[in-house]
């Protein structure tokens, strides 16, 4: 049988992601600057006691970033949203690691893969009511467990400017 096209679009499931404050890098922080996200939790989440269900081991969940506004007016903008894991509270150089990441782009050449895919992903996402984006995480990278978990934007353009609330959900169901 040859494979062709699905004319019907598949649904990804959305999950039960509450907001906790405990595992939260920040609330509606405004950002137009490369940096971490930091108003809760001096932006950094400890998984030793954030998920008390796995213990300081290895850890999975959804990382959430609700993006209430972002700024694509002078279509150079790019953000680039970067999921760190640590095992130094301080993040020193050359202790860090990328768990996970996802950009958005006024265009899609600002794209970190700007081939897939062929376009920015939809703000707010095509079908939801909101602009919250979930994304699974974990911990464990290359047979190495990271306790201290921190959010980075990297960010470019003329006029770049996003609002954005980040935290990490752990044993939601989907719906």
């Amino acid at each position: 049988m040859a494979l062709t096209v699905n004319l019907i679009p598949s649904q990804v499931p959305f999950y039960a992601t509450p907001f906790d404050a405990q595992t939260a890098f920040t609330a509606a922080q405004t950002l137009a600057a490369t940096g971490y996200l930091n108003n809760l939790n001096s932006g950094q989440v400890d998984l030793g006691g954030a998920n008390p269900s796995s213990g300081a081991g290895r850890t999975s969940g959804m990382w959430v970033l609700d993006i209430t506004a972002i700024d694509f007016a002078s279509v150079d903008e790019t953000y680039r949203f970067s999921l760190f894991g640590s095992n130094d509270v301080a993040f020193g150089n050359g202790n860090v690691e990328i768990l996970q990441t996802q950009d958005f782009a006024a265009v899609t050449a600002g794209r970190l893969v700007p081939t897939i895919g062929g376009a920015s992903l939809a703000m707010p996402p095509v079908g939801a009511a909101g602009t919250i984006c979930q994304f699974p995480f974990t911990n464990l990278r290359a047979r190495i467990v990271y306790r201290y978990l921190r959010c980075y934007v990297t960010i470019g353009g003329t006029s770049p400017s996003v609002t954005v609330t980040s935290w990490l959900s752990f044993g939601g169901t989907d719906f």
